[in-house]
């Protein structure tokens, strides 16, 4: 592969990651992307981590392209072990930092899903928030929060709900031998 074909498959690239976390950004605000488990912010993610190792492609390929001999065996090397540690430090952070959101659907009475938890924890902490459905892969805040102290009361199903019409009350386990309660509002 030539230099300037190699630069045009970079080029390509890029602009599709910027694109898309461009189009990630613009589309997230009150509403939250959700296909399965993954969000808009893991695809946002996923397109700056495939960026930044287009990057360190495209240095990597200039080092080749532009040097000989044992120049190259040494800077290649050199950079190689720069951005080795350079991701296994972005690595280590993002996976120490990561909360591991779970999205759990909760059904009304209905059959349908009438709200989804996101629940996330760090450390012995445990929090969430409470959604809406607002169109096929898309969720709405409600603006309701939940904290809970080392227990997850909704992916273990310790958790009651009861409906109203234009309301859910839930009552889920704090892991502290009490229990919490939480008004979500129903309306459209």
């Amino acid at each position: 592969m030539t230099w300037k074909k190699f630069q045009r498959a970079i080029w390509v690239v890029l602009a599709v990651c910027t694109g898309g976390m461009v189009l990630s950004f613009l589309v997230s605000g009150k509403r939250l992307l959700l296909i399965g488990q993954v969000s808009g912010g893991d695809i946002f993610g996923v397109l700056l981590l495939v960026f930044l190792l287009a990057l360190l492609a495209w240095g990597d390929g200039a080092i080749v392209a532009f040097t000989r001999g044992w120049e190259r065996v040494a800077a290649l090397a050199l950079a190689l072990v720069v951005e080795g540690l350079a991701l296994l430090i972005i690595l280590f952070f993002m996976f120490y930092f990561n909360t591991g959101p779970e999205y759990i659907p909760l059904y009304g009475p209905s059959g349908e899903v009438e709200l989804v938890v996101c629940e996330e924890s760090w450390l012995f902490k445990v929090w969430g928030e409470f959604y809406r459905p607002a169109g096929p892969f898309w969720v709405q805040s409600t603006g309701v929060t939940y904290e809970a102290h080392d227990c997850w009361p909704f992916r273990t199903g310790r958790y009651e709900l009861e409906w109203a019409e234009d309301q859910a009350a839930i009552c889920y386990d704090t892991g502290m031998g009490e229990w919490g309660t939480c008004t979500v509002p129903l309306d459209k």
